[in-house]
């Protein structure tokens, strides 16, 4: 089939068809972005819900905290404990600790030069884990340590990173 030049409905339907084209494009741009932004927004919403969670343990912590207690009690207060772990350029942070850390954040120097997917205001209950990726280059190393810090911690906890 020839399309010739002076052929008015043919060139009318390729413009409509490349129209029509470009609108489902910018469409299909538009819902991956929604998307994106409803994935971003459920995950606010699940930390949010685990900080409440928190607090409430919190609040119930130091109510039973006000009453008078054994020294084995004293003892078993819930903590959190971090381990890092690495599995190729994944590495799973993982609360190894028996209390809920809310707030997560990984930083540390040269870690936002080398590192993808960070936890920023994470929450982590005990025995879950957090992963995030760390590939070093030519310009920038693996750094050998990151710094963890968490809400209710007054320091952030610097962890090595395990060798490759």
């Amino acid at each position: 089939m020839t399309i010739d030049w002076g052929d008015a409905p043919a060139w009318v339907a390729i413009v409509l068809s490349f129209l029509f084209s470009l609108a489902a494009f910018i469409i299909s741009l538009l819902g991956l972005k929604w998307q994106k932004n409803g994935a971003l927004a459920a995950m606010r919403s699940a930390n949010a819900d685990e900080r409440a969670k928190a607090l409430a343990e919190l609040a119930l912590r130091l109510q039973l905290e006000s009453a008078p207690r054994s020294q084995v009690e004293r003892e078993q207060e819930r903590h959190v404990l971090w381990e890092l772990e690495r599995r190729k350029d994944r590495f799973l942070l993982r609360n190894t600790g028996t209390a809920i850390a809310t707030g997560v954040t990984v930083s540390g120097k040269g870690v936002e030069q080398v590192a993808t997917q960070l936890p920023e205001d994470a929450a982590v209950r005990p025995g879950e884990s957090v992963s995030f990726m760390m590939a070093g280059s030519l310009a920038h190393a693996v750094p050998d340590q990151i710094k963890v810090s968490w809400d209710g911690h007054p320091e952030p906890v610097m962890l090595p990173v395990p060798p490759r």
